[in-house]
């Protein structure tokens, strides 16, 4: 099995703050996959790297970011101004739709790494971890809110953020059509932009490119 960078980087973590120094020191590939240095044809140290191993490489999965493809749960109401009728402005509510930063990410799955209670439990530290990050409001590489959050517009039928951080709008009165707007690289500022739009008075006046305040600040980019 082949390990990546990333997962030897954490390997070596992990090592560090469960088995002590002994793993920061340089591990050799035998080590590595859980055969033990020899001095003079003998075991020179016990070490306990299997469990590091499958944790490590569970923790770089999380910890990866996949292509985003969120989107922001519109519920289109088609008829009168909807005005954001359904959507419960709140600031838990407003959070529901911003992404972790990987810092907050990394925070909540490396929580009970350094607990000395799962020193010799690697994978349920991790395990633990993963609970915490589910515990956020924020979402991650889901792909829409993880509150029940529910923005509506008799306008606007959906609205969500693309992998290249651009927003994608889809009207009601072309239901087969996205239009893209201007949105971020940085996937974070993409989800304030696009939560800006769905928690705003009302969507419909707000994505209009000439007298709304979101349509005039967020191009609309022609394909």
């Amino acid at each position: 099995m082949a390990l990546s960078a990333e997962q030897l980087a954490i390997i070596r973590q992990l090592g560090g703050l469960m088995f002590g120094s002994a793993l920061h020191q340089g591990l050799s590939w035998d080590e590595v996959q859980g055969i033990p240095a020899r001095v003079n044809g003998r075991p020179a140290i016990e070490h306990k790297p299997a469990d590091t191993i499958s944790a490590a490489i569970d923790l770089a999965a999380l910890k990866r970011s996949d292509p985003i493809n969120f989107d922001a749960g519109i519920v289109f109401v088609p008829g009168p101004a909807q005005n954001n009728a359904l959507y419960v402005d709140t600031p838990e509510n407003h959070s529901a739709f911003i992404r972790q930063t990987q810092e907050e990410h990394d925070a909540a799955l490396d929580k009970y790494l350094k607990d000395k209670r799962f020193a010799d439990n690697p994978e349920r530290a991790v395990r633990l971890g993963v609970k915490e990050e589910e515990k956020l409001t924020h979402w991650w590489n889901d792909h829409d809110p993880r509150l029940p959050v529910t923005p509506s517009s008799s306008c606007v039928k959906r609205a969500r953020i693309g992998d290249d951080g651009d927003i994608y709008i889809t009207f009601g009165s072309n239901p087969g059509k996205e239009y893209q707007y201007e949105g971020s690289k940085d996937p974070v500022e993409a989800s304030r932009i696009l939560a800006q739009l769905v928690t705003s008075d009302s969507i419909g006046r707000s994505v209009n490119s000439w007298t709304g305040f979101w349509g005039k600040n967020h191009t609309y980019l022609t394909k």
